[in-house]
């Protein structure tokens, strides 16, 4: 093994490491034994130092003809970080919508939504679905305030995975694997609220073949979605990719 090898090794011991010391910490605010303070005081410790090894990890993109001026590249190189402290917020929020609804006395599961809530939730998701295509990241910034006020909003859990697992297409392994784990962890929590939401299956089964080359796992997804008649834009996508995924299981 070369010194680059064992550089790599080391950092992805240490990413390991950070990740579960944020789930450790999430579980010892959630059990009362760090007080708010605290508790945002390391955590934005903890992100940005596993942004920062991840980032050591992932290799650079390649650099294209097109980028020519310093701040072409430096536009690129923002985005890449932005792109990748997103990813490690969202990995290790499986708890933090809770936190978010816990402090602000705000609905967990089982309540119900309150008139306020409810009026903030629709108007955060109708700019959303506004922005979904044009500005992915804003897109994703606003279904993460919609699960901040509403945990359960299976919408929200759904196209903030789609659109996650959409820019991380053309990173590096790295990046993909955790936009991966990201995206799956929010699709599979959307289909468990409501299993009849065909956009979740349609989502979770592209985002299988797309991201991890499962293309049996896929097409067991893309199955149900079909079954559940999607909406034309979401149809639209899984006819896109059927075939390639009947191809990779047939072959």
């Amino acid at each position: 093994m070369d010194k680059s090898d064992e550089n790599i090794e080391s950092l992805v011991i240490q990413r390991n490491f950070l990740l579960q010391s944020l789930r450790d910490l999430d579980d010892e605010f959630k059990a009362g034994d760090l007080d708010l303070d605290d508790y945002n005081s390391l955590r934005s410790d903890y992100v940005a130092r596993t942004a920062q090894v991840i980032k050591e990890i992932e290799p650079p993109g390649p650099t294209s003809s097109t980028r020519s001026t310093g701040e072409t590249v430096q536009t690129a190189s923002r985005f890449r970080q932005t792109m990748i402290t997103l990813l490690v917020i969202l990995i290790v929020a499986t708890g933090a919508g809770w936190l978010v609804a816990q402090q602000s006395g705000q609905r967990l599961s089982g309540q119900s939504l309150t008139g306020g809530i409810e009026d903030s939730t629709a108007s955060l998701l109708s700019r959303a679905r506004a922005t979904n295509f044009v500005d992915p990241q804003a897109a994703i910034e606003l279904y993460s305030q919609v699960l901040g006020l509403d945990p359960d909003n299976v919408e929200a859990l759904t196209y903030r995975a789609w659109l996650l697992a959409l820019i991380a297409r053309g990173a590096g392994s790295e990046i993909k694997q955790l936009a991966f784990l990201s995206a799956s962890s929010d699709l599979e929590r959307a289909i468990k609220l409501d299993a009849s939401y065909p956009d979740a299956h349609c989502f979770l089964g592209i985002i299988r073949f797309r991201l991890a080359g499962d293309a049996v796992g896929s097409r067991e997804q893309l199955t149900i979605c079909e079954s559940q008649n999607p909406p034309a834009e979401v149809k639209s996508f899984v006819d896109s990719i059927i075939a390639e995924v009947d191809a990779a299981i047939a072959g």
